[in-house]
């Protein structure tokens, strides 16, 4: 029989030391009135700006930022937008020309003054500033050229989709202050510049194609319909050459990406250029098959005359506006149109001419030549047009 086992007895409790005092806790900090701009924000705003289907863009996503009182630099697929207190301070994209190319192109500044002044006070950022006290600019020119800038630039930004943008939190641009814009503003202003190139000609795919000159120049008949190209329109058409597209234009010429742009179009619009298909046929105005003339129904003999009416309408003739039919839906041809039809359905009215014989009376002064281009003066004021323009 085996020994029994002493029963094991329970340890006695361990006494715990008394801990010193720790020192008191800190007050808690109030909250802001606003959140603060950071990743968890912006992942916040970007969820809502993808799940509503009517806001897929940049531009909803910018507004999101400002409601939050964001500080940062949002990068988007097509540049980037910065932005200070939630409001909106610059814009850069590739496509396009930034604040040194209109300065610098236009004559208006050395680009070796622009180059002194970035690198001597571009980490301080005071680039802005320092153009104006040291003279080079006025106040009103790096103001108009900064929100020409800014706009042409946001115009490409804030169309891209944002699934691919991410927000980088303190950043700041290295111009400085120069001139606010509010997010709603600068997004009102891009949807109306897309509306405003869809009513010049719908088809965006101009927009990044190589300028390809029309295969055939159009007839003398043609040609009188066609509207007369201005000085902005020939300059382009004469730099077509298949390789080069709206946005390298705007960079060589040093002006507006989104007047290049919509100059473009209109020179597509009047046949001047060709317009690229992304399918291998073009659309057709109407689908449906043409009838058998065979299987047309025979016509009809003359109608009997109307019988002679009272002065008071026959209900069962006229019947109330309610209980009228409803018409026949039938498809937008927005929706279904080439370039050939919506020149057919979009006449352009020529200008008056001059009758054959008629001479210019002699009294008159002769027209004086035109301004350069290469004058800063000019390039001013060049740009001052673009702008309204743009605001049509």
């Amino acid at each position: 029989m085996p020994a029994l086992r002493p029963p094991i007895l329970g340890r006695p409790a361990r006494t715990e030391r008394p801990q010193p005092p720790g020192p008191a806790p800190l007050p808690e900090a109030p909250l802001p009135d606003r959140p603060l701009a950071t990743a968890h924000s912006f992942r916040a705003a970007l969820a809502t700006a993808v799940d509503r289907p009517e806001l897929p863009d940049c531009g909803a996503l910018v507004e999101q930022l400002a409601g939050a009182g964001a500080t940062g630099v949002l990068h988007g697929e097509h540049g980037s937008v910065y932005l200070v207190d939630g409001a909106v301070t610059h814009a850069e994209s590739p496509h396009a020309p930034g604040l040194a190319v209109l300065l610098t192109t236009g004559g208006r500044l050395p680009p070796a003054v622009w180059q002194q002044t970035l690198l001597a006070h571009g980490p301080a950022r005071r680039v802005g500033r320092q153009l104006v006290e040291q003279g080079h600019l006025s106040q009103g020119e790096l103001e108009l050229c900064h929100l020409s800038a800014l706009y042409d630039a946001g115009y490409f930004v804030l169309s891209a989709r944002a699934d691919g943008a991410y927000f980088e939190p303190g950043v700041r641009h290295w111009l400085g202050p120069v001139r606010r814009v509010g997010a709603h503003a600068l997004h009102h202003e891009t949807l109306r510049r897309r509306r405003l190139l869809a009513r010049i000609w719908p088809w965006p795919q101009v927009d990044n194609a190589p300028l390809v000159p029309a295969a055939t120049p159009p007839g003398r008949c043609e040609r009188r319909a066609r509207p007369r190209l201005g000085p902005h329109g020939r300059e382009l058409l004469a730099l077509a050459d298949c390789r080069r597209t709206p946005a390298d234009l705007a960079l060589l010429l040093g002006r507006s990406a989104f007047a290049t742009t919509a100059e473009v179009r209109r020179l597509a619009a009047a046949g001047y250029l060709e317009t690229p298909f992304t399918g291998t046929t073009r659309p057709v105005l109407d689908p449906r098959p043409t009838p058998d003339p065979r299987s047309l129904p025979e016509p009809r003999s003359a109608p009997d005359p109307p019988p002679a009416r009272s002065g008071r309408p026959d209900p069962e003739s006229h019947p109330s506006p309610e209980f009228l039919p409803s018409p026949q839906y039938h498809p937008s041809p927005e929706a279904r149109l080439t370039p050939d039809t919506w020149a057919a359905a979009h006449p352009v009215v020529p200008l008056p001419r001059r009758s054959p014989g008629a001479t210019r009376p002699r009294n008159s002064p002769a027209a004086p030549p035109p301004p350069s281009d290469r004058d800063p003066d000019i390039a001013l004021l060049t740009r001052v047009l673009t702008a309204l323009e743009a605001r049509l």
